[in-house]
C-alpha cells in the first residue's frame, strides 16, 4: 500500500467526535448536588433531557437595621449614613446566582423589629440581617430573634472584622444570619459564612477554598483570625500573589475599591511571612 494512502486513512477520523468518545451508555454524568453551570447544561441537553429536578432557590431577605440609615436617593442629615450594606450584600448574592433576594429596612425599635421579623420568618427561607447584633443599647436583634423562637447557635466569633456575627435556626428551619453593621464586616461575613451555607443548603458538594501565597509579610496583632483585603497581582518570583491592602477600619469600605477579595490569616500576635499560603475569598 502506498505511504500516501496509509497516511490519509490514519487521519480519516482525526477531527471526528466518534460515538462513545466522551461517555458510554450507563455512565453517571451529573451526580446529585452538582451545581448547574454552562458545561452541565450542555451535558443535559446533549443527553436529550430538556428538564431536570433541581433544588428550589431559597427565598432570601436582607434586613438592614438602624435609625441612622437613609436610602441613597433620600435627603441625609448630619447624623445619618447612606444605607449601603443591603446593596453590597444583594449584589454579591446576585453575582453568585442567588436572584430571589428581597430587602427591608427596620428601625432600632424592639416592637417594630419583633412584628416585622415575625412576618419575614413566615415568608422567607434565609434572613440576613446587618446591624443590631452587638452589645449596644439599641442592639435588639439577638433578643428579638430569641423571642420569636429562633434558636441561637452562635454569637461572636474570634475574628476581625466581623466579631459580633450571630447565627440561629428558626422555628420551622429558617436560617438566620445576624451580620455586623459595619460595611467591611458585613461583606466579609457574607462571603465567608453565608455564601458557603447557601451552597450547602442546595446540596452542593463542599468546595475547597482557593489558596494563594501572600505577596509580602503582614503583621497580625490581635489574637483573632484576620480577614485581610488583598489585591491579586503577578510576581516574577512567586507567580500570582495576594498583596495586602488593609483598610482603616471595618467602616472603611472605600479602601476595598481595587481589591479582589480577602485572605484568611491565623490569629496573632505574629508576623505572617511572604509566601504564606492562605485561603482567598473573592468579592
Amino acid at each position: 500500500m502506498p505511504l500516501s494512502t496509509m497516511t490519509c486513512r490514519s487521519n480519516l477520523f482525526s477531527n471526528v467526535h466518534t460515538r462513545g468518545l466522551d461517555a458510554r451508555e450507563g455512565d453517571l454524568l451529573l451526580a446529585r448536588g452538582t451545581r448547574l453551570g454552562a458545561p452541565e447544561l450542555a451535558v443535559l441537553a446533549s443527553a436529550g433531557l430538556p428538564r431536570a429536578d433541581v433544588r428550589i432557590e431559597p427565598r432570601i431577605l436582607i434586613v438592614a437595621t438602624g435609625d441612622e440609615l437613609v436610602a441613597p436617593d433620600q435627603p441625609i442629615a448630619a447624623w445619618q449614613v447612606r444605607r449601603s450594606n443591603s446593596h453590597a450584600l444583594r449584589g454579591a448574592l446576585n453575582l453568585r446566582g442567588h436572584l430571589r433576594v428581597a430587602e427591608d429596612h427596620l428601625p432600632d425599635d424592639h416592637a417594630v423589629l419583633a412584628e416585622r421579623l415575625s412576618a419575614h420568618l413566615a415568608t422567607h427561607d434565609v434572613i440576613v440581617l446587618t446591624g443590631g447584633v452587638s452589645m449596644g443599647r439599641y442592639d435588639h436583634v439577638p433578643n428579638v430573634l430569641r423571642q420569636l423562637g429562633v434558636q441561637e447557635v452562635l454569637h461572636k466569633v474570634a475574628q476581625r472584622p466581623g466579631k459580633p456575627i450571630w447565627f440561629g435556626i428558626g422555628p420551622t428551619g429558617q436560617t438566620v444570619f445576624g451580620l455586623p453593621g459595619n460595611p467591611v464586616s458585613a461583606l466579609v461575613c457574607l462571603l465567608r459564612y453565608v455564601v458557603p451555607a447557601l451552597a450547602a443548603m442546595a446540596g452542593a458538594a463542599a468546595r475547597v477554598a482557593e489558596h494563594i501565597p501572600l505577596g509580602s509579610a503582614f503583621k497580625v496583632k490581635p489574637a483573632l483570625t484576620c480577614f485581610l483585603p488583598v489585591g491579586v497581582e503577578y510576581s516574577s518570583t512567586m507567580g500570582m500573589v495576594a498583596m495586602p491592602r488593609p483598610t482603616r477600619g471595618s467602616g472603611d469600605f472605600v479602601s476595598l475599591l481595587g481589591t479582589d477579595g480577602f485572605v484568611e490569616l491565623p490569629p496573632g500576635p505574629r508576623e505572617i511571612p511572604a509566601g504564606f499560603l492562605a485561603p482567598l475569598y473573592r468579592w
